[in-house]
């Protein structure tokens, strides 16, 4: 039988999750991580991977930030819970804007994600993705960008 309840909170973690990233927020970030936890994302142009959320920490306080950021949106969730762990395998469509290099990112990607259930709160153990899609470009000079979701 389906865990409905632990899926519904496990889609609500995952859109902590990209919300967080999106704007920066770095405590939000700690808070959806187990201690432990582990990234790998994968593409054309990088692959990285961190363990440990000191690591994670400064990996995401380089990557984003007022002149780096994006949109992240992962839809499509399939998530297969088994008691206190769980597996999730997101679609992710975004878009990476970094100023400082002059650089317009955009794509998509497979996230498989674990989870594990500490008390009563879900965390992620395991977040990776590989893309699928990357499409780079210089960031047009006529562009005007009037708003950002990652504030000084």
């Amino acid at each position: 039988m389906l865990d409905l309840e632990a899926i519904e909170k496990i889609r609500q973690l995952k859109a902590r999750y990209f919300r967080f990233l999106d704007t920066a927020d770095i405590a939000g970030l700690k808070s959806v991580f187990c201690e432990d936890a582990e990234i790998a994302y994968k593409s054309p142009s990088y692959d990285i991977c961190f363990e440990g959320w000191p690591e994670l920490e400064g990996f995401f306080r380089q990557a984003f930030s007022p002149k780096k950021y994006g949109v992240h949106n992962g839809h499509h969730p399939e998530i297969e819970v088994t008691g206190d762990t769980a597996t999730g395998l997101w679609y992710l469509q975004d878009i990476f804007i970094n100023e400082d290099e002059k650089q317009f990112w955009q794509g998509s990607a497979l996230y498989e994600d674990r989870y594990v259930k500490q008390g009563d709160k879900w965390l992620i153990q395991y977040s990776g993705y590989e893309r699928l899609l990357e499409v780079k470009s210089p960031l047009p000079a006529d562009w005007e960008i009037s708003s950002r979701p990652v504030r000084d």
